[in-house]
């Protein structure tokens, strides 16, 4: 087992305050600027969860997928945000808090490039609803950490922790 970076180590740091930066962006609705946190080259994908016996291997569909996203895709999904705001899943806008933990950072075999490992709840509420739509996941990352300690998202992994998601989790990024 490769063990990861440990807390102390600044290149931990600079991931860690990247991964809590993007949440924040996400949640406070600056998409536009989120965009700018992923490389030209990024892969994001959330692949479908099925349940299956252990024998049959990990429960992720590799052939189907609620995200299979690259760039310009991403760009297309932030820009229906943005200029479809009465969009029924936007108007009114959505109160989302998304929580990063358990990262796990271990270096590649690329300089600059960081396989990152964690955890995300992710919290929804609309309108006046006394309650909230969950989501967990966890998620597999490459990040390219510049020398002045800038990093930027070039792949996402979502494994998703539930079989069924709803409909409120379509456009929602993780």
């Amino acid at each position: 087992m490769v063990l990861g970076l440990k807390a102390s180590d600044p290149i931990y740091g600079d991931i860690l305050d990247f991964l809590i930066d993007e949440a924040a962006l996400l949640d406070d609705d600056r998409h536009v600027e989120w965009l700018d946190c992923l490389t030209d080259d990024v892969v994001y994908k959330m692949p479908v969860r099925k349940t299956v016996y252990r024998r049959n291997g990990d429960g992720f569909d590799g052939r189907n997928s609620h995200w299979d996203d690259n760039r310009q895709s991403l760009g297309l999904r932030v820009k229906r945000s943005v200029d479809l705001p009465s969009a029924f899943d936007r108007d009114p806008a959505p109160h989302i808090r998304r929580m990063v933990t358990n990262l796990i950072v271990r270096k590649t075999e690329t300089p600059g490039e960081y396989a990152a490992t964690s955890y995300m709840l992710l919290l929804r509420n609309r309108f006046d609803a006394p309650t909230y739509d969950i989501l967990s996941a966890k998620r597999e990352d490459l990040i390219r950490r510049r020398g002045d300690g800038t990093c930027k998202l070039a792949r996402r992994l979502i494994l998703v922790d539930q079989t069924a998601l709803g409909a409120v989790f379509i456009n929602v990024f993780m």
